[in-house]
């Protein structure tokens, strides 16, 4: 599916476990944000600047490799006035989870949460690199069945990404689990955003506290926390057809252009170009 000269997407109903996208030269900056998937990227040219608030702050190049676990906070962008281009997938994470267990033994830090729990990592093997890339280049060819390229996708990631994932652990809030987990599911399906006062109120601790709690277990402040959330419930429900001032009212934007900013500052693209890819408008 081609959006422009820069930006191609590609998914298929056979397999709505995985979405995948590469970019060409491209200088789109992204806000730290987080996905509900286990996602892969890899640096086809040029320099980015990888950065989380679970590991250190990293230059990646051509042939990198970046994995990142479901839920970990995370922002890929060019060096200033420069272009890159790259690949990113996103896999389900209950599929990966249990691709896994099929090999090993039960992850079960790799199902899906509603916290970060692996931290994210950066390999540089060309092998790894080379593998990936041809996958990606598989899945895009429209020649290829959809069979094979279930086939290849297992394949890959049983053979080479991975086994060389190396799982560790982020530290957990004992305070955090007891207290906010509940909270979190409120937020999750509340039309309005929940204020510093709402949440001080009832947790019983103070705003900063709460800004800490979250920063330390989310990589986000409550508002950006919050902003995300709104945003990837929008990319579920624009990719079944939902009109897209619908989506934006439902979800207590104040208006499209609103909508259209936060939306675009998360995923590169406007809630229409993101759309047309999955939706025959």
């Amino acid at each position: 599916m081609q959006l422009d000269t820069a930006v191609e997407f590609w998914t298929d109903p056979q397999m709505p476990y995985v979405e995948t996208r590469r970019a060409c030269q491209s200088r789109i900056c992204y806000r730290s944000h987080s996905h509900p998937t286990f996602s892969i990227g890899a640096v086809d040219c040029g320099i980015s600047r990888f950065s989380s608030y679970f590991a250190s702050e990293e230059q990646i190049q051509t042939g990198s490799v970046v994995i990142i676990p479901a839920e970990v906070e995370h922002a890929c962008n060019p060096l200033e006035n420069q272009a890159w281009s790259y690949q990113m997938m996103h896999l389900d994470a209950h599929w990966v989870a249990q691709l896994f267990s099929e090999l090993v033994k039960d992850i079960e830090q790799l199902y899906p949460h509603h916290i970060p729990l692996l931290k994210p990592q950066i390999l540089t093997n060309p092998h790894i690199y080379q593998a990936f890339t041809q996958l990606n280049q598989l899945l895009f060819d429209p020649t290829i069945s959809i069979l094979f390229k279930q086939q290849q996708l297992i394949e890959v990631l049983s053979e080479i990404l991975l086994p060389n994932f190396e799982f560790t652990l982020l530290k957990q809030s004992d305070y955090f689990q007891k207290h906010l987990g509940a909270m979190i599911d409120d937020m999750n399906h509340s039309k309005q955003m929940l204020s510093l006062e709402d949440l001080s109120q009832s947790l019983g601790i103070s705003r900063y506290a709460i800004i800490r709690l979250f920063k330390n277990n989310f990589g986000l402040t409550p508002h950006a926390y919050q902003l995300n959330q709104k945003i990837n419930i929008a990319r579920k429900r624009l990719k079944s057809g939902e009109a897209i001032i619908q989506v934006a009212h439902d979800l207590g934007f104040t208006d499209q252009s609103h909508f259209h900013h936060v939306f675009k500052s998360h995923t590169g693209i406007t809630p229409k170009q993101f759309q047309a890819q999955f939706v025959m408008l």
